[in-house]
This record gives structure tokens, C-alpha cells and sequence, in this order.
């Protein structure tokens, strides 16, 4: 396949995934390696992470690093196949730039699922019980998990509650949380911190809108 065939071949593909594409999609649309580097070094294609590539020119896209680990986890599935099931995730803190909630600080990108693909420094995959549909919804093309499911996630790993309350009251404010059907999710942490046993979910909520410099969001709870 020459290099107007492949690139013709590869815009397909990257059209309907971010401008992006994998070097095992690429190859299953019949352009090779070797073809795929004469692309990269014409400057066709720009490496993005391992065996990912993007196409020069193309619109900028958002939460890159996201899109690319998420490629990688599945090089060899396209994303619009992937956006039912388990294959993969984004969650924590990822999911929360996502849905564009707090303040975290931005470093590794954190996902559910089982790593088949290239996992690099920085991707953290999360491993547990199956995710239920129910926990799961797209944004940006990319399955995600939903708001009290993010939630109630950083609160199992301990995450400090001045970022999650941050969390907490952006999402009440932009009305992507229920705070009522949170509480009953979240009365279980109420102990981890620091309230006592007879603490409920309002509770725990309250707090950390406090610890978060917020309390804007707390009379909806009721």
C-alpha cells in the first residue's frame, strides 16, 4: 500500500477515535509498520505514546493523555467498539477531569479494567468485581465512570476530603449528582474520616464540603 492509500485508509479510523490510531488497528486495515514509519518520519503521523499515533493536522485534542492510555489498554479494538462493557473504564481522578469536577492533581491516569495492551508509567488500572452498566456512562467518546460512582470510588482509596468535597460541590452545582441517593451511597466512610459510628451520609457529605471550603450545596441534601 503506498502512503496516499495507507493515509486515506488511516483517516477512517482516526475520524471516528480522536484523530488517533494504534499501530495494531493500523495494521489490520493492511498499512504495516514499515509504512506506518515512512508516515512518521513524513510527518503524516505524530507518535502520541507507545504504538499510538495522531494525525498531524488534526483538531486538538482534548485529555490526550486519557484517550491514549485508554487506546492502549485494547490496541487492537477500535474505540467505538469498546464503550460497552469492562474493556477499560476511566475512573478516579481521571474521571473526574472528565466530568470536569474539583481540583486533583493531574499525573496518572487512573482506569477499570483488565491491561491486555502497553501499560505505561503514569496509567494506574484499577482491578476488582465487574463494573455494573448502571456505573458506567460515556463522555467524549469515552466510557466513564458516572459522578456518585467517581464519588464514592475516591472515597475508598482515602482521598483527602478537602479534594473530594471539592468534587462533591462542583458536581451539586452543575446538578450531576443526586446528593440525597449519594448520601446513602457514601455513609459508609463516614467513620474513615473521623465521624463517629452514629454518623450518616448527610453527615459525611457536610464535612467534607467543610474541609473544602464549600457548604454552598449542603441545604439540597435534605
Amino acid at each position: 500500500m503506498d502512503y496516499v492509500d495507507a493515509l486515506v485508509t488511516l483517516s477512517r479510523v482516526t475520524a471516528e477515535q480522536w484523530g488517533l490510531v494504534t499501530a495494531e488497528q493500523a495494521e489490520q486495515v493492511g498499512v504495516d509498520a514499515a509504512c506506518l514509519g515512512g508516515l512518521v518520519q513524513s510527518g503524516v503521523l505524530v507518535v502520541v505514546g507507545a504504538h499510538v499515533f495522531q494525525l498531524a493536522g488534526a483538531p486538538l485534542t482534548p485529555l490526550l493523555d486519557i484517550k491514549v492510555a485508554w487506546l492502549q489498554l485494547e490496541p487492537g479494538t477500535p474505540a467505538w467498539q469498546r464503550l460497552t462493557g469492562n474493556s477499560g473504564v476511566v475512573s478516579h481522578s481521571s474521571a473526574c477531569r472528565l466530568h470536569g469536577l474539583g481540583d486533583l492533581p493531574v499525573g496518572t491516569v487512573e482506569m477499570f479494567g483488565a491491561a491486555s495492551g502497553t501499560v505505561e508509567a503514569g496509567v494506574r488500572v484499577h482491578h476488582g468485581p465487574r463494573l455494573s452498566p448502571a456505573h458506567i456512562t460515556v463522555v467524549d467518546g469515552l466510557p466513564v465512570t458516572t459522578v456518585e460512582r467517581t464519588i464514592t470510588d475516591l472515597l475508598h482509596t482515602g482521598l483527602d476530603g478537602g479534594h473530594v468535597g471539592g468534587v462533591v460541590a462542583d458536581a451539586a452545582r452543575l446538578g450531576l449528582v443526586d446528593l440525597r441517593s449519594l448520601a446513602q451511597q457514601v455513609a459508609v466512610f463516614a467513620s474513615a474520616y473521623g465521624l463517629p459510628a452514629s454518623a450518616s451520609g448527610h453527615d459525611l457529605i457536610s464535612r467534607l464540603l467543610v474541609d473544602a471550603g464549600e457548604q454552598t450545596a449542603a441545604p439540597t441534601m435534605r
